[in-house]
């Protein structure tokens, strides 16, 4: 009796070459029987934008749609290629699907297993749900960014911001952070108070300790690059966290403050806090105006 075998690969997104992190986002496998490939990925990339809020959205989904095609026409004439070509599927990969040049999607080592008597499509369905999360989801599925920004801005107005005629050098919504690269940074407003205050709102409450501790180290790394644009434009960050809801993940969130808060210009502003730095912000706006 023929022992079938099957092989496959995870596809990994990473969004800097520099920090050694990746998430998963699509799951390639090859049924060396049939000769046939089944390639599934994220269709919403939720998980990406969520973590990574200056992703190449277009970009990933141009690299996955060429992906699926290739591979596509392969399992409709697989005459084209010779047993000895697919018995490295590596370099098969690399070859006619997706180079190893260090773009931001890269195939993991693949990997060989037993098929048994289990039949292709619970294959499939095994591997995709073992290493794919489709999305993020928090505990109340709402994200906290939203809340803690509306929060901010209904204690700023209960103290008094309405009453205050401001410049945009003073305060600002909506501002847009840009380094050399000509790469964009988004905050949610920005103020005066001898440096200029770039507030960002970051939340914690998701799902499992890894997630926390991904998030706190793309922001560490984010703020460890905008280091020289803080220094020679006088700026601060200020980072508005949301804690977790779970008692089991306050640890890793303990963690993930003390991480954010080793940037000499990074400020950390709990929710608790946020009446107290909404009052500090009134103040600094009025008394900038008054001298």
């Amino acid at each position: 009796m023929t022992t079938k075998h099957y092989t496959y690969s995870i596809l990994k997104y990473k969004h800097s070459p520099l920090l050694d992190e990746s998430i998963n986002i699509g799951v390639l496998i090859f049924f060396e029987e049939t000769k046939r490939f089944h390639f599934n990925y994220s269709k919403n990339l939720s998980r990406i934008k969520y973590i990574y809020p200056n992703v190449p959205e277009k970009t990933i989904r141009e690299y996955l749609k060429q992906i699926d095609r290739k591979l596509t026409q392969f399992n409709l004439d697989f005459g084209f290629f010779t047993d000895n070509e697919l018995e490295n599927l590596s370099d098969f990969i690399s070859k006619y699907v997706l180079p190893i040049d260090g773009t931001i999607l890269q195939f993991s080592a693949f990997r060989r297993g037993l098929q048994n008597n289990f039949s292709e499509s619970v294959i499939e369905n095994t591997i995709v749900k073992k290493h794919i999360i489709e999305d993020i989801r928090l505990n109340n599925n709402q994200p906290q960014e939203p809340k803690l920004v509306s929060t901010l801005f209904q204690n700023l107005k209960e103290f008094g911001l309405n009453d205050i005629s401001y410049k945009p050098d003073i305060f600002q919504q909506d501002y847009t952070l840009i380094n050399k690269l000509g790469t964009e940074f988004k905050f949610d407003l920005a103020w005066q108070n001898g440096t200029y205050n770039l507030v960002k709102s970051i939340g914690f409450d998701l799902k499992g300790s890894k997630s926390i501790a991904d998030k706190a180290y793309k922001y560490f790394g984010q703020f460890y690059d905008l280091e020289n644009e803080a220094q020679e434009k006088k700026l601060r960050y200020d980072l508005l966290v949301g804690k977790p809801t779970q008692k089991a993940l306050f640890k890793e969130y303990d963690h993930a403050l003390e991480l954010l808060k080793k940037n000499n210009h990074v400020e950390v502003i709990e929710e608790q806090d946020l009446k107290k730095y909404s009052v500090k912000v009134i103040n600094a706006i009025s008394e900038h105006l008054e001298n």
